[in-house]
């Protein structure tokens, strides 16, 4: 049963969340319509108002935010979400105003600590929390691995088997400080509901990161940004703003013919395949009174949608064709860009004298 809330953003109106009294949903869903919760609350210890950059006296906080997260997760179940939905790096926050390497300098050793491990007692709790809950759980955190941190995400589902990737190359400065992930992980996952594909902020400008996940056919697409302002707003980069960023979102929703849920902090929406606003909670909305928004849509047969489209815009032939096409005087060098590019923790420590 959805709340007051939840009702009122379906009608278009924004209401403050009543305190929610978690309980586990019916364990045998309804696969026939699905109901999203995107989370728009900060992380603990996060600067707020959304454009605040000031982390002085501030700390990342794995341990109380994956607590909040759970909370999160209870409200929502208890509100009837079948797929809670987190923004990017939610866990244990996105480095606001420093995400590179040497303005991270004082916090990098704190960030690094806080970035969740799997198997380790937060990724546990996070997978419990969707089998507990009956829930899909797409959770984007800072994934320590290997000597590295990656910006990851994944689909936990409510059985406990579970989906991990990581942002195939890093934006801007992030790709000074996370290393980057591999194309193995541009993958659809098929569920009860349908087709679901996952990508993280600005991989949703780069056909390399695009093609191949639309290629597999989608039915829902989630999509995780760390924060977004409301529209004009003066604080905000270019690379900040909600109009470049949810561009990419509607461009995604129509190139792939499937509906885009837009988590971040602030200003989150959820589209139709048209790129057309169906849900919307603005920045300015409290955070603390509206901590998730909630949108519901049939999926009825949406689970037998073929894993491919040969005569679909993103296919094996349109492939063929951009290759072959490409301009013949533009020389055949691969340059170093798509290079696996690695950021050891211990080169990085090293360098900001730990």
């Amino acid at each position: 049963m959805l709340s007051i809330a939840s009702l009122a953003l379906f009608l278009g109106t924004v209401a403050a969340a009543p305190a929610a009294v978690p309980s586990k949903p019916a364990a045998t869903p309804d696969y026939n319509n699905l109901t999203v919760a995107i989370v728009r609350a900060e992380p603990v210890n996060w600067p707020m108002p959304i454009m605040n950059t000031n982390w002085t006296g501030r700390q990342f906080d794995l341990n109380a935010t994956v607590t909040k997260g759970i909370r999160l997760i209870e409200e929502a179940a208890s509100n009837g979400a079948n797929l809670v939905v987190f923004p990017e790096l939610w866990f244990p926050g996105y480095p606001q105003g420093m995400a590179d390497r040497s303005s991270m300098g004082p916090w990098l050793s704190n960030y690094i600590e806080n970035s969740l491990t799997l198997n380790s007692s937060h990724w546990t709790a996070l997978v419990k929390a969707a089998t507990d809950n009956n829930v899909y759980l797409s959770p984007a955190f800072s994934h320590r691995e290997d000597g590295n941190i990656y910006m990851a995400q994944a689909l936990i589902h409510p059985d406990g088997s579970t989906f991990v990737r990581h942002k195939l190359r890093p934006s801007g400065g992030e790709r000074t400080l996370f290393s980057d992930g591999t194309t193995d992980d541009l993958k659809v996952i098929a569920t009860p509901y349908g087709r679901w594909g996952i990508l993280e902020c600005w991989e949703h400008f780069h056909p390399s990161m695009t093609f191949n996940v639309q290629a597999q056919v989608e039915t829902l697409h989630i999509a995780a940004w760390p924060y977004t302002p409301d529209a004009g707003d003066p604080l905000a980069q270019p690379f900040e703003t909600l109009e470049s960023n949810l561009a990419a979102a509607r461009v995604y929703a129509i190139s792939a013919n499937s509906p885009v849920v837009f988590a971040s902090v602030g200003n989150v929406r959820f589209l139709d395949a048209q790129g057309v606003d169906l849900a919307v909670v603005e920045a300015a909305v409290s955070t603390v009174e509206q901590p998730l928004a909630y949108h519901s849509f049939n999926t009825t047969g949406l689970a037998e949608t073929e894993p491919y489209a040969p005569n679909d815009e993103q296919a094996w032939g349109t492939l063929q064709q951009i290759v072959q096409s490409f301009p013949a005087y533009i020389p055949r060098v691969k340059g170093s860009f798509v290079a696996k590019k690695l950021n050891p923790i211990a080169e990085m420590l090293a360098g900001e004298g730990h």
